[in-house]
């Protein structure tokens, strides 16, 4: 208990040094509220049942103190990893923008000049050359190639693009503004568009956006956030490039300078000055475009007096269902590596087809570190800050106590009760958020299906394009040792390692996936179990450069390992940082016995995890315990 308390007051800490770390920024907004407060009286907010919320008619202190708590435990319940949540910090608090985002960017540029690759038309690299609606070319971080990164000398802003298709009621109305101001409070500027609802542009619904973009700032205001509705002079067509759309980026700039959220409306007017409605097909890339080109280090975003550039993290897409399915409705996608799985999903049909079409184009134009979400209007406003600030998808969360005690429960029914004594116990993590955000869908009635919010989103990456060996001289080892011992921070003994993996491809085999231009790889062995005629799927390795971290990579790589190993096991130092990863990922852990005074050794952690899905192979609880013995007798590969 001590333990569980001591780890919830850390949470919690963490979550109040978010809340700090931007109070400075917004110490003018702070004030302006409060003085408007202490003339005006508090407006009644409705709650989704459509009554006032008891709250709303408190004191202004109290109010600010509610929303103060609501935010907090909004932050805490997203369960980050210690690294995610020094990343979120360090981008917040413009101390440092995230130098790995830099050299990853520069990377990509200069392979893109150097090395141009043959894809379809219109496909689009992250961290391209980028046409400007004047026909000029903008890239990114640009540094001369061999030469050193180039310094910042533009403080950037924590960006989220936001766009909206589907607020049809008030209620969503409200809860959407909810969102908005916290995102606004935890010091990332969300960026949003309103989508026209309709797939034709016309004249029928301008009355009806322009009275949602109107609804939606006072709904922010009334959370405490602030917001400026931008309806006109955003959108036109460029004499220089007519069937072009462009975007002006200043009005965005200016009302970011003033630490207001925009709010656009997808109209522009034609030579004739008749309105338009855009298709968000249509406005959303160019929007995407229009902030890609506003993210230079060293020249400031367009309106913003010089002060800043704008430095996106997400692309969220608010709409009509919770994520990407298929067309019969029976698998969800929780992450999707566009650069790889997009001609799976197209041609095994998606239900929800042009938001993966529209995500496909806006994050192949928007920096390779952004990440795309699809969830719900009606989602809770914790669940997407989830995905705001964690990088993993609710699939990869801490698992709740109901799926331990259910997997547990069902490895008993095949024979695998980890109780037993021929198999290691092992204890699961203490299991947080503080906050339930909802029930699982599936496990709903009927009845109350409707009433509980969305639990669920799917995170989007333009990812990586993935190779496969099964021979080690079909790989390009120098760059693969490089890669190892960058990932690693060791010396890696070349000769013996690859050695060991050839005599296992002609015994059990190997799997060696590559992601990218040699940013990460993950080395799978398929090692002889002595006493069975099954070998032990085992991961030997696994490696992401220090310059792609942040870009998804770990989790695109963790997909292509289940797919490829349905079931494996594997080890780790006692001491290695990456292990709580690797706790929230596996099934089973076991530790090994604290060694004695004057052993020589390790002390290894050795994890497992299994395939749920039926006809696939799972470990026995002998496989375990044998695994277990075999792994500990691997040879280390660095010196």
């Amino acid at each position: 208990m001590q333990a569980h308390g001591a780890r919830a007051l850390g949470y919690w800490r963490w979550s109040r040094t978010i809340c700090n770390s931007v109070a400075a920024r917004n110490t003018a907004l702070y004030s302006s509220r409060v003085s408007f407060s202490s003339v005006s009286p508090s407006p009644q907010v409705p709650d989704a049942d459509g009554s006032a919320s008891a709250t709303a008619t408190a004191h202004p202190g109290s109010v600010r103190n509610h929303r103060e708590r609501e935010l907090i435990l909004s932050v805490l319940s997203t369960v980050p990893s210690p690294r995610e949540a020094r990343k979120f910090l360090n981008s917040v608090s413009g101390g440092e923008t995230m130098r790995s985002q830099r050299a990853f960017e520069e990377q990509q540029a200069r392979l893109a000049m150097e090395q141009p690759a043959v894809r379809t038309p219109g496909q689009l690299v992250p961290g391209e050359i980028l046409p400007s609606a004047g026909g000029q070319q903008q890239q990114y971080a640009r540094a001369e190639t061999g030469g050193a990164p180039a310094l910042e000398t533009v403080p950037r802003k924590l960006t989220a693009a936001v766009f909206i298709d589907g607020l049809q009621s008030d209620s969503a109305c409200e809860r959407t503004g909810k969102l908005l101001a916290q995102i606004q409070r935890i010091g990332v500027t969300p960026v949003v568009m309103l989508g026209s609802g309709a797939r034709d542009g016309g004249h029928d619904g301008y009355r009806a956006i322009v009275k949602r973009v109107h609804q939606l700032s006072d709904a922010i205001e009334r959370e405490g956030g602030k917001a400026r509705p931008i309806n006109e002079g955003l959108f036109f067509n460029s004499p220089y490039m007519p069937s072009a759309l462009s975007v002006d980026p200043e009005l965005i700039g200016a009302a970011v300078a003033q630490n207001q959220t925009p709010i656009i409306s997808p109209l522009m007017a034609d030579s004739s000055l008749r309105v338009q409605v855009l298709r968000t097909q249509a406005a959303a890339p160019a929007l995407a475009r229009a902030l890609a080109q506003s993210t230079s280090p060293q020249q400031a975003m367009a309106g913003s007096r010089g002060e800043f550039s704008l430095l996106l993290a997400r692309l969220i897409l608010l709409g009509n269902s919770d994520g990407l399915t298929s067309t019969d409705g029976e698998a969800f996608h929780r992450f999707v590596n566009l650069e790889e799985d997009y001609g799976d999903l197209a041609a095994a049909g998606c239900r929800q087809a042009e938001t993966l079409d529209l995500m496909r184009i806006c994050l192949g134009i928007l920096p390779p570190t952004a990440a795309g979400i699809v969830a719900s209007v009606d989602s809770d406003p914790s669940l997407v800050l989830k995905g705001l600030i964690s990088e993993r998808p609710v699939g990869t969360q801490h698992k709740s106590a109901a799926q331990r005690l259910q997997r547990d429960r069902n490895a008993a029914l095949r024979g695998l009760n980890h109780t037993q004594s021929t198999v290691p116990s092992y204890k699961p993590l203490p299991n947080y958020p503080f906050v339930k955000i909802g029930s699982d869908r599936n496990a709903a009635s009927a009845s109350n299906a409707a009433a509980q919010p969305p639990t669920r989103f799917t995170l989007l990456r333009h990812g990586f394009r993935i190779q496969r060996h099964k021979s080690v001289d079909t790989c390009d080892l120098p760059r693969l040792r490089a890669l190892l011992e960058s990932s690693f921070k060791r010396t890696l003994d070349g000769d013996s390692y690859f050695d060991r993996l050839r005599a296992l491809e002609k015994r059990g085999g190997i799997e060696i996936i590559i992601a990218g231009d040699y940013q990460g790889a993950v080395v799978a062995t398929h090692e002889p179990l002595p006493g069975s005629d099954k070998p032990l799927p085992y991961l030997d390795k696994f490696a992401v450069l220090p310059t792609a971290q942040g870009t998804g990579m770990a989790d695109i790589l963790w997909a292509q390992l289940r797919r490829a190993c349905p079931s494996c096991m594997w080890r780790s130092r006692n001491d290695n940082g990456v292990n709580k990863w690797y706790f929230d990922r596996s099934n089973g852990h076991f530790r090994s016995r604290a060694l004695e005074a004057g052993e020589q050794g390790t002390r290894w952690v050795f994890f497992w995890y299994q395939s749920q899905a039926a006809g696939q192979r799972t470990l026995t609880a002998d496989e375990i315990q044998a695994g277990i013995e075999v792994s500990q007798a691997i040879p280390p590969s660095f010196a």
